[in-house]
């Protein structure tokens, strides 16, 4: 428990230097309403605000059994799978079958995996898209299909 609190403090310093580099951020013309300073200063106050959850209540950690090798080339397969999928089948669909399948590997139920496949991926694709305007790649699948 007391490596618990020495990383939360570790996360904690982190947290506060990440914040300050954030607002000390200056450009010399405002391109964007929130400026440069938004994500990291909002990065560093998230890191800091949850570093004094682990510093103020630690929790022994109960782990299942160490990841095993299977566990590990599975993820890689996935991984690689993902990347080789991610222009054919979308973003969306290469996600939520990504994270499906490792959320199935870390033992999770197929209704968490699938909750858990769909909030990610539609988040991610919201935040990206509308929020930070980066297009990601809607798929050839669903460009023919669609006639597109």
């Amino acid at each position: 428990m007391i490596a618990d609190r020495l990383f939360g403090i570790f996360l904690l310093a982190v947290g506060i230097y990440v914040l300050y580099g954030g607002l000390a951020l200056e450009v010399p013309f405002s391109y964007d309403p929130l400026g440069p300073s938004a994500f990291p200063a909002g990065i560093g106050a998230t890191l800091a605000l949850l570093s004094l959850f682990v510093i103020i209540k630690p929790r022994p950690m109960h782990f299942p059994e160490l990841p095993t090798a299977v566990k590990t080339v599975l993820i890689v397969v996935l991984l690689l799978a993902y990347q080789l999928s991610f222009n054919f089948l979308g973003f969306i669909l290469a996600t939520i079958i990504l994270v499906f399948f490792i959320s199935k590997i870390f033992k999770g139920t197929t209704k968490q995996a699938l909750g858990a496949s769909i909030g990610v991926s539609v988040s991610v694709y919201f935040i990206f898209s509308f929020l930070l305007e980066v297009p990601l790649p809607a798929g050839t699948l669903f460009k023919s299909f669609l006639g597109a």
